[in-house]
């Protein structure tokens, strides 16, 4: 059975709630001015914050979706209160993340690792990672064979992988030459000097930070921070930037 379809079994871990924790408090920041009537034409920033809403309620569980379809139904005939009744959804759906995340000895956005926290970092990595459908960017410019090996190699053969290293880009092609030769994967790898991060990049629209390379995790303190949408969204472009411009590992 692979990763990502026991994690669906499972439920959602504490790095998946921190993600999830991050985007309803956007949503909730960031709602727009509902007025008085239904404004339900698709494009509408009324209309994009309820879908996203709902998607992300889609992995909440049973009982916060059919909350969150029952208010849904009655938008064209109770606007204004049905929007209330969501926005309340929203928020108590953030206190319950929060209690999870307490209940778990999890703070409530990033995790911080101590010196031989080894196996911490390797789990929540490998479940940020796990979390990619169609896309992952790694920016980590000492990233090298044994890092891929521990932590990117079981993503899926369907996803897209790219790397942007530096130092030890070369070692690291020769473990995704044998990856791809054994799996059939899609692995790019990529090397520049302008890198300045450690990022894990997840479908172009969620993001980590480390607080130092993959692969002294355990030997040194670090973390995983999420970084807000706008804040990824800014990374992610300078990334695809330089990414283009960098030079191909053969």
């Amino acid at each position: 059975m692979s990763e990502r379809m026991t994690k669906k079994l499972e439920g959602d871990g504490p790095v998946e709630k921190q993600i999830i924790l991050l985007k309803l408090t956007e949503s909730l920041e960031q709602a727009p001015d509902f007025g008085e009537k239904p404004i339900m034409n698709p494009g509408s920033p009324q209309r994009q914050w309820l879908s996203r809403v709902g998607a992300l309620f889609s992995r909440l569980g049973l009982d916060r979706q059919v909350q969150y379809r029952a208010a849904y139904q009655t938008l064209l005939q109770y606007w204004k209160p049905a929007i209330v009744q969501i926005q309340g959804q929203v928020l108590d759906a953030i206190e319950e993340l929060k209690l999870e995340l307490e209940l778990d000895g999890r703070s409530e956005i990033g995790n911080a690792y101590e010196p031989g926290d080894f196996y911490s970092f390797f789990a929540d990595l490998k479940s940020i990672v796990s979390d990619a459908k169609n896309d992952l960017l790694i920016i980590d410019p000492y990233f090298n064979g044994e890092a891929f090996d521990a932590y990117i190699s079981e993503a899926g053969a369907s996803i897209n992988v790219r790397i942007l290293a530096d130092r030890y880009s070369k070692d690291l092609k020769v473990y995704i030459n044998k990856h791809m030769a054994q799996y059939g994967s899609s692995i790019k790898v990529k090397r520049s000097k302008e890198l300045h991060d450690r990022i894990v990049f997840i479908d172009g629209d969620v993001s980590w930070i480390m607080g130092g390379s993959i692969k002294d995790a355990g030997k040194k303190a670090t973390y995983l921070i999420p970084l807000a949408t706008p804040i990824t969204e800014a990374k992610y472009a300078i990334y695809s930037e330089i990414w283009e411009r960098a030079t191909e590992v053969e």
